[in-house]
């Protein structure tokens, strides 16, 4: 076998060993990321959920407005970063196939 041979044999070899756990690794930051959008989701439903009783109890308090639109913002940048989380671990895993 030549040298090239032998270079291209070692370096399928290196794929195959790193491969698992670079496809551990993205899931594990899709997850995380998963996870982040679910606590906060819990968080800020139910900031939304005080701050609309609260509001509906004292109309005159428009400062729950601003509460409830901060929390939705917050919702918004949970998901949108679990979507680019998981695009960038489909283009790393994309990056990678041999």
């Amino acid at each position: 076998m030549s040298d090239a041979e032998n270079s291209a044999d070692a370096g399928n070899t290196a794929q195959e060993l790193i491969q698992p756990h670079i496809n551990q690794s993205v899931a594990l930051a899709v997850q995380s990321a998963a996870d982040l959008l679910k606590n906060i989701n819990t968080i800020e439903t139910t900031v939304i959920g005080v701050a609309s009783a609260s509001w509906l109890a004292n109309p005159a308090m428009s400062e729950y407005k601003d509460i409830i639109e901060n929390a939705t913002k917050t919702i918004t940048f949970a998901a949108e970063n679990l979507a680019k989380v998981g695009e960038s671990g489909a283009q790393v895993l994309k990056d990678l196939q041999p």
